[in-house]
């Protein structure tokens, strides 16, 4: 599986725009609204945090994700 790394994203957001990629972290917070959430990743490659946004409609393990605790390694593909 290939990743795509947060700073290449920052980098190269034009080009990356509209592409499905994945990427893998650590969660640096995961808050919980119910019908959607946020969870900011962070994958070491640079300062900045991606902002990935979960709705439950849509994500079938939705509940597990949003009861993870800060630090909990992710994969996420969008």
């Amino acid at each position: 599986m290939s990743f795509t790394k947060i700073a290449a994203i920052y980098a190269d957001s034009q080009t990356l725009s509209g592409q499905t990629v994945t990427v893998g972290g650590w969660a640096r917070t995961i808050r919980d609204m119910k019908n959607f959430g946020f969870v900011e990743l962070n994958d070491g490659s640079c300062f900045r945090n991606l902002q990935v946004v979960m709705e439950a409609g849509t994500l079938e393990n939705y509940k597990e994700i949003a009861g993870q605790n800060v630090g909990a390694a992710l994969i996420v593909t969008g």
